[in-house]
């Protein structure tokens, strides 16, 4: 009898642990959904590209954030970049920061590659297959300007089996990682407000402010 329960038990759980594999099998590749994102940026990049008024660069803004909205890991990197900090902050504090990083990374983000419209991005072979998992898949991109040279670009998603798709949650171009750099800022910031998060918080808001009004539109 003890045997019977243990087979069915076994057989239970092997049909569960089968069930929660294929429950978590993405709908398409990572690099797909990377490549698909980026094109769609560079889309709005070509759609705007020239165009200095105001008006235009804030639209361009808002369209690139309605296209990161669904594959970046928002909340994730912004856990990772407040650090220690996150687990005293307030449920206020963490919404507050959130939203003032979103802002942060789109303008980030959408200045930087404005910059590139005009150049192609590749998909290159994975090199790290092994280490590849549904919490983290590098997918690997260079970046190749008319004039001939290439740039590697690495972006880190996690898949969402909520969304059904993969999120980003780091970029490294040319060595730069971003991840780590915003991490770093949040430091220093933090520390020179001896460890108020409140001034921290309105010290990112007023950076992040200053850097929208001083990046201009580049002609491509």
């Amino acid at each position: 009898m003890l045997r019977i329960i243990r087979i069915t038990l076994v057989g239970l759980m092997s049909l569960m642990i089968t069930a929660s594999v294929f429950a978590f099998q993405p709908s398409r590749s990572a690099e797909e959904s990377v490549r698909m994102g980026v094109q769609a940026v560079l889309s709005v990049v070509r759609k705007y590209a020239g165009n200095t008024e105001e008006t235009a660069r804030q639209q361009y803004l808002n369209e690139v954030s309605e296209i990161l909205e669904p594959v970046v890991g928002y909340s994730v990197i912004a856990r990772r970049v407040m650090g220690d900090a996150y687990n005293t902050a307030t449920t206020e504090q963490k919404v507050r920061f959130l939203e003032t990083f979103k802002r942060s990374l789109v303008n980030t983000y959408a200045g930087g590659i404005y910059a590139f419209g005009a150049y192609e991005v590749n998909l290159l072979p994975s090199q790290d297959d092994k280490k590849d998992t549904l919490r983290n898949t590098r997918v690997y991109m260079e970046v190749v300007s008319p004039e001939g040279p290439k740039y590697p670009l690495v972006q880190s998603v996690y898949y969402s089996q909520q969304g059904d798709d993969w999120k980003m949650q780091n970029a490294i171009f040319n060595g730069i990682n971003l991840g780590v750099t915003f991490r770093t800022q949040f430091e220093q910031i933090y520390k020179q407000a001896k460890g108020d998060l409140d001034k921290t918080i309105v010290e990112w808001e007023r950076i992040t402010e200053e850097a929208y009004k001083s990046t201009n539109f580049r002609d491509l």
